[in-house]
């Protein structure tokens, strides 16, 4: 019996790693393929998207918001995102974690000052 709760909980775990790792996947592979389209005219820029939008779209935020609002998105996606909930994982993780949650964080001072 306990081999068996053992093994599933492998699986469950596994599982929960590799969807980590397929989100973080997702963006990587854009920036990496618009930065070699044409090595000999320079990199491609994507049109870029209004600064507040795309703080929203991090921060999974719908216009308007108010300020409660905006703290507790800011506080589920940190909660998904902290760098130390993933530092047994591995350095990897861990980098992705930084990344992201560096993310999170400008998003939020720009809706926090867009708000005012």
């Amino acid at each position: 019996m306990k081999i068996a709760i053992l093994a599933i909980a492998a699986l469950v775990g596994f599982w929960v790693v590799g969807a980590i790792i397929e989100q973080f996947q997702k963006k990587a592979p854009k920036a990496a393929s618009s930065s070699s389209s044409n090595p000999g005219s320079g990199p491609e820029e994507p049109p870029r998207a209004d600064p507040i939008e795309e703080a929203c779209r991090v921060l999974q935020l719908n216009r308007p918001f108010t300020t409660e609002q905006l703290r507790a998105a800011y506080r589920q996606r940190m909660s998904q995102y902290h760098p130390d909930k993933v530092s047994s994982l591995g350095p990897e993780f861990r980098e992705l974690a930084e990344s992201k949650s560096k993310e999170i964080n400008r998003a939020f001072d720009l809706l926090a000052r867009f708000s005012r």
